[in-house]
């Protein structure tokens, strides 16, 4: 199940970035006239007129004073804006201080072990999902016969350090991954250097580095294979991840800690 209260205390960011932009706007009009716009229709063309709130009188405004006109209808505008935007945030934070994320996996967690493991749950808790979807992506599948030389910060080996970074970098922002699974294409079996979970969304995305781009053979070899993917669904930016890097291009680490970033939305 998505993470609920993530989603909200991202639109609260959101709100609270916005209502300080609102409020530079509103502060800058405090010094504009204490009147009002109203617009009717006259033979189907508006005219406008200023409303005196204090004492109610209407003054005709003229087609060469509309632009002062037009600064006051902004004003009112950002003022609302202003209002909706506080009123947003105020909902939101009591929505926030009510609304347990985790209340339905709870109530399979708060079973005795040996009901639990008698339970069908309605959905499984975060947890227990990331357990089976790694033994639904068994890791270190590839027989290739060269062996991992560089180890990880889970504690597995890996065949480049590029791909220690992108491991640890997963691990870091505690993305579950698994580490050259077997994946069918259609009539053909691929090793991705990772699957990688969104828990959130509980996508599966792949990730391919590609590390001697420069290499004409290995770049042929590697845009077939991410052909492969894309004829099998597996549409590049969408559920196939590339990173690249070459003998005079080394590997974007803000490159890759961006590209997690993204898949945690």
């Amino acid at each position: 199940m998505q993470n609920c209260n993530s989603f909200i205390e991202q639109q609260l960011k959101e709100l609270r970035v916005l209502l300080k932009e609102s409020d530079k706007l509103v502060s800058h009009e405090k010094r504009l006239p204490n009147l009002r716009v109203k617009v009717s229709k006259s033979h189907g063309c508006s005219q406008y007129y200023y409303i005196d709130p204090e004492t109610n009188k209407y003054r005709y405004i003229k087609q060469a004073d509309l632009m002062k006109a037009a600064k006051l209808i902004q004003r009112d505008y950002n003022l609302e804006v202003n209002r909706v935007i506080r009123k947003q945030i105020e909902k939101l934070e009591k929505f926030l201080k009510s609304f347990d994320d985790n209340a339905i996996d709870n109530v399979l967690k708060k079973l005795p072990m040996g009901k639990q493991v008698l339970t069908n749950p309605i959905i499984l808790p975060n947890d227990m999902y990331i357990a089976k979807w790694k033994e639904e992506h068994p890791a270190m599948q590839n027989t290739f016969p060269e062996e991992g030389k560089y180890k990880t910060n889970r504690g597995e080996y890996v065949r480049s350090k590029s791909e220690k970074i992108i491991a640890d970098t997963l691990d870091r922002y505690n993305v579950p991954y698994q580490y050259e699974p077997l994946l069918e294409l259609g009539h053909s079996t691929v090793y991705p250097d990772f699957a990688v979970l969104n828990v959130r969304t509980r996508q599966t995305f792949y990730w391919e580095h590609l590390g001697i781009i420069s290499d004409m053979d290995y770049a042929t070899k590697n845009l077939k294979k991410i052909q492969k993917y894309e004829m099998n669904g597996y549409s590049l930016g969408l559920k196939l991840i590339i990173t690249i890097e070459s003998a005079e291009m080394y590997l974007d680490i803000k490159n890759v800690e961006e590209k997690i970033l993204g898949l945690l939305v």
